[in-house]
């Protein structure tokens, strides 16, 4: 019988192990044919499909921030009640992506995307329909179980569509999708919103999700698993055995002495692991733990910042929602461009031997957000104040896509759909609540009439929350130490596994 994590019955020695991170890693000497390569060719249309469906989630918080005072007024509700959709909604899909996400290891990925696209557009079509605010929080907890259980398919198909060496600017591209998204959904419902009401824009919304719905099905093709085995395959240098001394990470790993975890070496398949031994071992990836609390911290700020924006410019600064909406999308537009810089970064530096690069890049994109929010709340001039928006987008959005491909690089393939579940779960349970906390501490701080507060109540709630921007960036620097390691002993494990299925 094998132990708790299966560790080890496929390898065949004791020897410690050297880990060539290169051919993990760096696509320049990539010289193993990745068993996915072949789709590559429609590499454009499979990143614009799961960028697209990706947006599409965002762009329902988007778009509650543009009804925002619509809706309050509508159905006669505070700040902290109206936080308290969303709240509801994420708390239910981040406990529902944990049976989901069990779904995503072991059923075909794309028709499962299909499905819970499907889900969200009915959800979508519900909210429009309502007329009490029980009703508006039922329809949003449809979308928010199948919203966000799509992060768990879409991380997986992406670690079987494209090969590590790729990843930054794949999930850069990916993830820039989310932040299109939220402002086309925000200039969406603006305009609906102008011609039309907030019903309408929902239904938009709805119908766009089956269009997208239809458009995966017609083209998107499920991909092969198991090609990380193949990879993990040529990185394993047995101790005393000479590596390839022309690949320049493999000297800075030998260097280093990096080595795997022994007691962490995945030896057997873990696709049918039980739900406590698969939580048990991703908790224990030192490196996973921190980049959680990093994406916590981000995705808290980020939440809350979709809910409010608009309704603190349009407080602040006396905007009406066209104008607070276009100027959100404009300073929002930074997000875009940090998530497509910071993934092409981090794997421009992983070229040049900075192993950690992916975590170091996130590390600084914390810092950079919270020297640009900082003075940005506090100014009364928009000119001023939207500039530095611009820049601390650019940080908070350039926080993800590094992060995304880390994650996949330290974990084993068959845990991707799993443990991408319980981030979310252990991710969205508290950022369920960032915008009934912001919306609380708004309402706390600002006592007076909608006329009379200014935005100053939102404004130093943002403020104070920088906070966790800032521990987040501190946390990255150790993640960084921790990486490499964590890195060996996923490519370690996916080789001992793909050695026992060869066996078998």
């Amino acid at each position: 019988m094998l132990d708790f994590f299966d560790i080890k019955p496929a390898m065949k020695t004791n020897k410690k192990l050297r880990i060539n991170l290169e051919s993990w890693l760096s696509s320049e000497y990539e010289r193993i044919e990745y068993r996915m390569q072949a789709m590559l060719g429609r590499r454009t249309l499979i990143i614009a499909l799961m960028a697209l469906v990706l947006g599409l989630t965002a762009a329902d918080m988007a778009a509650l921030g543009v009804m925002a005072q619509a809706l309050e007024d509508a159905l006669h509700m505070n700040n902290a009640a109206f936080g308290f959709i969303t709240t509801i909604a994420t708390l239910a899909g981040a406990l529902a992506t944990l049976p989901i996400s069990i779904l995503v290891d072991r059923w075909k990925r794309v028709p499962l995307m299909i499905l819970l696209t499907l889900i969200w557009s009915v959800g979508m079509a519900w909210s429009g329909l309502i007329h009490t605010y029980q009703g508006l929080v039922l329809a949003q907890v449809v979308t928010g179980i199948s919203g966000i259980s799509l992060g768990a398919v879409i991380a997986s198909l992406t670690g079987d569509y494209f090969p590590p060496s790729q990843r930054g600017r794949i999930f850069g591209l990916i993830v820039s999708g989310e932040m299109f998204g939220a402002g086309l959904g925000m200039v969406l419902t603006s305009v609906t919103m102008d011609f039309f009401s907030w019903r309408v824009a929902f239904w938009l919304l709805a119908v766009t999700g089956f269009v997208f719905a239809w458009v995966i099905w017609r083209y998107l093709r499920e991909p092969t698993r198991g090609g990380m085995g193949a990879i993990a395959k040529d990185s394993i240098c047995p101790e005393g055995q000479q590596g390839n001394k022309g690949r320049r990470i493999y000297a800075l790993i030998e260097h280093g002495n990096i080595e795997p975890h022994m007691h962490r070496i995945i030896g057997a398949d873990p696709t049918n692991w039980s739900w406590i031994q698969t939580a048990r071992y991703i908790l224990s990836i030192r490196t996973n733990v921190i980049l959680l609390a990093g994406s916590v911290a981000s995705y808290f700020y980020f939440a809350g910042l979709l809910t409010f924006a608009v309704l603190y410019l349009m407080e602040r600064f006396e905007l009406n929602t066209d104008a607070a909406s276009m100027i959100f999308l404009a300073t929002g537009s930074g997000g875009i461009i940090g998530v497509l810089m910071s993934g092409w970064l981090a794997d421009w530096l992983l070229r040049r031997d900075v192993i950690a690069a992916r975590v170091w890049t996130s590390a600084g994109a914390f810092f950079l957000a919270v020297v640009a929010f900082l003075p940005a709340f506090l100014l009364p001039e928009l000119p001023v104040a939207a500039a530095l928006f611009f820049f601390a987008a650019l940080g908070l959005g350039a926080t993800n896509a590094p992060l995304n491909a880390a994650r996949l690089d330290i974990m084993h393939s068959r845990l991707w759909g799993r443990a991408e579940g319980l981030r979310n779960a252990l991710r969205y349970i508290p950022v369920a609540f960032a915008p009934y906390i912001v919306g609380l501490i708004s309402d706390l701080v600002d006592t007076g009439s909608r006329v009379q507060r200014q935005g100053i109540g939102l404004g130093l709630t943002f403020e104070f929350l920088l906070i966790l921007l800032l521990v987040a960036g501190v946390m990255m620097f150790f993640a960084g130490l921790s990486y490499p390691r964590d890195v060996a002993t996923a490519i370690a494990s996916e080789h001992a596994t793909a050695e026992v299925a060869k066996e078998q």
